[in-house]
Formats: C-alpha cells, sequence, structure tokens
C-alpha cells in the first residue's frame, strides 16, 4: 500500500516538473486536427489547399490559447516564407501542390477519433472552417502580422509556443 502511495507521488511530482498537472490537457497532433477540417471540407465540398489547412490549424492552435486557455496541438511550428508551418501536415499534403485536398491523411485515426467524440473540442474548431473559403495569400498574409510570432521568428526556425501562446491571449484573449 505505501509503495503505491509512494509511486503516486512520484508521478504527480514528475507532472509538476514536466509543467504538467493531475489533469493534464489533451493536445493532438497537428495532422489530426488537419484531418479533422479536410473531412468537414469534403463533407461540405469546400476545396482546401495545403497551404490553407497549414494556417487553419495555426490559428486554430492560437486562438485556443485565448479562447479556451489551453494548446491545441502539441507539435512545433516553423516560420517559413509563406508562413507557419506544421511540418509533418506539410509534408503529408504537399503532393497535392495548390490543388485541393481531395482525403484525410488516414494516419491519425484514433486521434480523429477522439476529437470528434470531444463536443466541445467540434464546435471550437468548426468555427475555423469558413477559413477554408478564403484565399491562402490571404490567409498567409493574416499570419504575417507585424510583431506577430512568425515575423518575430528568425526564417525556417520553430516558432517559439510561448509567443504564441502571449500573442494570441494578449490580442483575441477573452479574459
Amino acid at each position: 500500500m505505501n509503495l503505491i502511495i509512494v509511486e503516486g507521488i512520484l508521478l504527480f511530482c514528475k507532472k509538476i516538473k514536466e509543467g504538467g498537472n493531475m489533469n493534464s490537457i489533451q493536445k493532438y497532433r497537428g495532422l489530426a486536427i488537419a484531418d479533422y477540417f479536410i473531412k468537414k471540407c469534403i463533407e461540405q465540398n469546400i476545396p482546401v489547399t495545403n497551404m490553407s489547412i497549414l494556417k487553419m490549424i495555426y490559428f486554430a492552435h492560437g486562438f485556443s490559447y485565448a479562447l479556451r486557455h489551453k494548446p491545441l496541438i502539441k507539435d512545433p511550428f516553423l516560420a517559413w516564407p509563406w508562413g507557419p508551418v506544421e511540418k509533418h501536415t506539410y509534408d503529408c499534403f504537399k503532393k497535392y501542390a495548390a490543388n485541393p485536398i481531395t482525403s484525410i491523411s488516414g494516419e491519425t485515426n484514433d486521434e480523429l477519433i477522439k476529437i470528434e467524440k470531444d463536443k466541445e473540442l467540434c464546435i471550437f474548431l468548426d468555427k475555423f472552417i469558413p477559413l477554408a473559403k478564403a484565399s491562402p495569400f490571404v490567409l498567409s498574409d493574416k499570419s504575417h502580422v507585424s510583431g506577430g510570432p512568425w515575423d518575430v521568428t528568425p526564417a525556417f526556425k520553430e516558432i517559439d509556443e510561448k509567443i504564441i501562446q502571449v500573442y494570441f491571449s494578449a490580442k483575441y484573449g477573452n479574459e
């Protein structure tokens, strides 16, 4: 019995040291959020490109900090010339070039099921679907805002997660 208590305390201390807590925050791969958006766009006959998906997941992640007070995506974003890029998602859909994506990746089925079961998360994510109708270049311009996370990060470097959190929370937070 004492060993179980000690192991529990050690696990708790490890989570605190890692910056977590006993109610850990569920974060998803960028590709899983992209698959959710692509699935919805296909269902609604909204063509969506790789460039648009990359911006949609970036904005959803940033606004998750501002409105939900927690991160959405666990993968890093890089400051590429056309805006923030989550590389695994980019690599998965780059075969489409500037053409509409015609199917989800097929790599995130388990995560996609978890996302779809979280009704609150789905309501939040569905608000980003209309971005697929915007020009990907307009979305890129919006991700390049002066003083924003992409703007203050050297080209091709990882955008600091804390910069994303502080920027979106300060600019769009509801508290």
